[in-house]
């Protein structure tokens, strides 16, 4: 039987035209954020790791520190989690926090 590779699921353009990422943080009480972002980034334990469109699909383990949104709407939104991993599909990140808090803006 062939092998079908997988196929990215259809990716979400900013109205500019900019490519998106589905971004979905989840925490042990259920879903604390999930929305479109054209950059998330990540404390992975071995270093800052930067998600952007069609990236690699990759699984990290991730230390407690900050998490930057980058969505279509405002320039940055920051969370600070507690650890947890970060799941890539394509276009899809998942993020699996152990706890998760808005950053007040600057």
């Amino acid at each position: 039987m062939p092998v079908v590779p997988a196929q990215p699921s259809e990716t979400v353009a900013a109205p500019g035209g900019e490519r998106l990422v589905s971004v979905e943080v989840v925490v042990p009480s259920g879903v604390f954020w999930a929305g479109d972002a054209r950059s998330v980034t990540v404390p992975s334990v071995q270093g800052t790791l930067g998600i952007l469109a069609r990236h690699e699909p990759v699984a990290a383990s991730l230390a407690a520190g900050r998490v930057r949104l980058r969505t279509p709407d405002r320039p940055t939104a920051e969370l600070r989690i507690g650890g947890g991993f970060v799941v890539v599909d394509h276009d899809a990140v998942t993020i699996l926090a152990d706890d998760a808090t808005w950053v007040p803006a600057r």
